[in-house]
């Protein structure tokens, strides 16, 4: 890793084990996009009073239009990827417990 990398880093992580501070960065990282993506799926809980899954069933039930269909893409995409961050996150704490 790149020592400009690794200074910055022991700016905000000032541990004597420089794994642990690679590890903190890799969760605070992960939080924070996990939150971003938090905050555009509750934009569309917003804008269509439900969930995805409800708004799921619906399109492809009763169909849909143009941007409500665009929506479902990104939504979906949203939460699929929050899943699969969600599941890292777990998988990656796992690891560091059996350290």
């Amino acid at each position: 890793m790149n020592s400009s990398v690794m200074d910055a880093i022991k700016i905000f992580y000032p541990l004597k084990d420089t794994k642990e501070s690679i590890d903190l960065v890799v969760l605070e990282w992960l939080d924070f996009k996990m939150s971003k993506l938090e905050e555009k799926v509750l934009m569309f809980e917003r804008k269509y009073r439900m969930e995805f899954k409800e708004f799921d069933k619906k399109i492809r039930e009763e169909g849909a239009s143009f941007d409500e269909e665009d929506d479902w893409i990104d939504w979906g995409d949203y939460v699929e990827l929050m899943e699969e961050l969600r599941k890292y996150r777990r998988d990656f704490l796992y690891q560091l417990k059996r350290q």
